[in-house]
């Protein structure tokens, strides 16, 4: 289950998980050499400085969301303990009404005024009831696991996890890159016995903001960033589009459905960018993709107008990639009518 919502230059996005009886998991480093090719090196960023605690799933995410940005030209974020506030408190409703309820529950809005974590119904509302203000985003992601052993994923894991999973989407890739300069991260695990079954609640979220135009991240006149981009490693290969909502594939109904991971383009607001040409290609193999534009976005927000602005857009491939391989993405267009050409690798996890 998953919704989207906006708000004037302000939106909120939210992603639903829910696993089996009896979860378990591997993973493995990037540099490796499998029969489908050579995976980048990872590139060393300097990712800002934090006080979330060691092995917290807010580290987790402020990790990956950091070296995303920072690597792909986004902008680093600085720490705001206000949003930190807001998302944690969020969190900590959702799970308390999914347990109160019985029904794992994921939403925007708060509207249980009588529980101990009600702070707002809008993301902009509890913001600004930690003192913050109302220029925000919202991205929350949450797991609801119920499981016979024990089973257990380290804290810090999971918020990564977390963040990949939104940044591996359409429009929650479009909150994780917002123009904000301040982020808060709030992240709640709660567990549960029924019957012979353990169960747990978890739910992330990360707020990102500006509360004046200092504050706003601004790419430059003429300036391309794209996520994934040159460098990026342990992509996912596929995309669900059935787990987003809305539905960036609307005909694509079933969670059986896939497509590969989108690539995000995006300027400054006020320029008008057009993709006129992508390839994504492997070991010579060229994998067909799509775009997706203001001007053939499916969905509308409550305003009547496309979620994807005209500063932005995506290209996607039609097909899951490949594990462990890297890929080759060319890109051209124009941005306010002058040319541009962009080309990178990018890598795909296991």
């Amino acid at each position: 289950m998953t919704n989207h919502m906006y708000k004037l230059n302000s939106f909120a996005l939210a992603l639903l998980f829910s696993l089996g009886l009896v979860a378990c998991g591997g993973g493995g480093g990037g540099g490796t050499t499998t029969p489908s090719g050579s995976v980048l090196p990872e590139v060393p960023v300097s990712i800002p400085a934090s006080t979330y605690l060691a092995g917290s799933a807010e580290l987790g995410g402020w990790n990956v969301l950091q070296r995303a940005r920072v690597l792909c030209g986004f902008g680093a974020l600085t720490q705001n303990t206000q949003l930190d506030a807001a998302a944690l408190s969020h969190a900590r409703y959702l799970n308390s009404i999914s347990l109160a309820s019985g029904t794992s529950i994921l939403s925007h809005y708060e509207t249980v005024t009588t529980d101990p974590y009600y702070t707002g119904y809008y993301p902009w509302d509890r913001t600004t009831y930690w003192g913050y203000g109302n220029q925000v985003a919202e991205i929350i992601e949450a797991t609801s696991w119920t499981y016979s052993s024990g089973y257990t994923s380290p804290l810090q894991q999971r918020g990564a996890d977390s963040m990949l999973t939104l940044l591996n989407t359409v429009y929650h890739l479009i909150g994780g890159m917002y123009d904000g300069a301040d982020v808060g991260f709030g992240a709640d695990l709660q567990t549960v016995a029924r019957g012979v079954y353990w169960h747990e609640e978890y739910r992330f979220g990360s707020l990102n903001g500006y509360q004046n135009s200092a504050r706003r991240i601004k790419l430059g006149a003429g300036n391309l960033a794209t996520y994934p981009c040159q460098g990026s490693t342990g992509i996912p290969t596929v995309f669900v589009p059935a787990n987003e909502s809305p539905n960036p594939f609307p005909a694509m109904t079933s969670t059986s459905q896939t497509v590969g991971p989108p690539i995000y383009l995006k300027v400054d607001a006020g320029q008008v960018l057009n993709v006129t040409s992508s390839s994504i290609t492997q070991g010579g193999v060229r994998v067909p993709t799509t775009v997706l534009t203001n001007a053939n976005d499916p969905n509308l927000d409550s305003y009547g107008q496309p979620y994807i602005r005209t500063n932005e857009a995506f290209v996607v491939p039609t097909s899951a990639l490949n594990p462990s391989s890297t890929y080759q993405v060319s890109l051209s267009g124009t941005i306010n009518g002058a040319p541009f050409t962009r080309s990178f690798a990018m890598s795909t996890g296991q």
